[in-house]
């Protein structure tokens, strides 16, 4: 028998042994995927930014006409969020909507999101990433919230006088939902704001994660939990909101239409915006500056100078 092959490693051996091992583990981590085209269903972060910045090329380019129409049906749309909270909550016999009475608030945004139809708080961050990125103009994202901003609204109107002024409620239906808007817009004018501040982060947060989303099944599930919360926690969002104050308004003639404006429309909007530009897109932005300079960065075209990035009336197309 051959005794070299049975004897005790000498101390060189086994640094060696362990430099292998060591080589052997950088080797395997520098060859890692890290972009996802290995894990198909895995978007790495530069990834999930990437299909934001197409996204939000494909809406700032898009018409004023199909902006109104398209913004129009979303606001339209969020209003089956409102009756889904009336029904439910009277049907579940709570004061006010709670766990049951929420069940179904996601209702509208899964319309839009799986609709693609063009909401207000979700633009909130597309374009903004985009201008962060000097790809498009400040000027370009003020024309497209302004039109699907008022495109909104009057789809929350309108559905607001529809349910007002036709036999849609039951009479137990009714004081719900007169109650549900007093309870809205009793709220002190920051109150609104600061609720709004964090129902804009997470209707945002969601659209960052639909963009993570392979499938339809995870945008689902995605909308479904992240609204819900905003509807349990009583956070307010400025259509589904809107609409609840604009029925009080049309049902109760103690409360005037256009004052609502300026003291329930105009902080949760304020907030809203503010909590889906800081908390999500420009932190976002924030971890992707480290590289901008990459590859799958640099294929989207040379940043706008500052003028035109400024005032540039029209959004440039990406170069693909």
């Amino acid at each position: 028998m051959n005794t070299e092959d049975h004897r005790p490693q000498s101390d060189d051996e086994a640094d060696g042994a362990q430099n292998d091992s060591r080589d052997e583990s950088e080797r395997r981590l520098r060859n890692a995927p890290d972009d996802g085209e290995v894990m198909r269903d895995y978007f790495a972060f530069n990834e999930i930014f990437a299909r934001v910045l197409s996204s939000a090329d494909h809406e700032l380019a898009a018409s004023n006409r199909y902006l109104f129409w398209s913004a129009l049906g979303a606001g339209a749309g969020l209003g089956l969020t409102f009756v889904a909270r009336v029904v439910f909550t009277e049907v579940a016999g709570e004061e006010s909507p709670g766990l049951l009475g929420n069940l179904l608030y996601p209702v509208g945004f899964l319309i839009i999101v799986l609709g693609r139809y063009q909401l207000f708080t979700e633009n909130t961050l597309t374009p903004v990433v985009l201008v962060l990125t000097r790809l498009a103009s400040v000027a370009s994202t003020l024309r497209l919230w302004g039109v699907v901003l008022a495109a909104n609204m009057i789809g929350a109107v309108g559905v607001a006088a529809l349910l007002a002024w036709f036999d849609v409620f039951t009479p137990e239906r009714v004081a719900k939902a007169v109650e549900m808007g007093r309870h809205a817009h009793e709220q002190g004018w920051f109150d609104l704001f600061s609720k709004a501040v964090i129902a804009g982060w997470i209707v945002a947060a969601m659209v960052w994660l639909v963009h993570a989303a392979r499938d339809t099944i995870s945008k689902i599930v995605f909308v479904y939990v992240l609204m819900y919360f905003i509807g349990v926690a009583g956070f307010y969002h400025i259509i589904t909101s809107s609409v609840e104050v604009f029925y009080l308004a049309f049902t109760q003639s103690d409360i005037g239409f256009f004052p609502l404006f300026p003291t329930f429309v105009l902080p949760v909007l304020l907030g809203n915006t503010v909590g889906g530009v800081t908390f999500v897109a420009v932190l976002n932005y924030a971890l992707f500056a480290e590289h901008e300079d990459s590859d799958l960065f640099q294929r989207y075209g040379e940043q706008l100078s500052a003028k035109d990035w400024f005032f540039g009336s029209a959004a440039r197309r990406i170069s693909r």
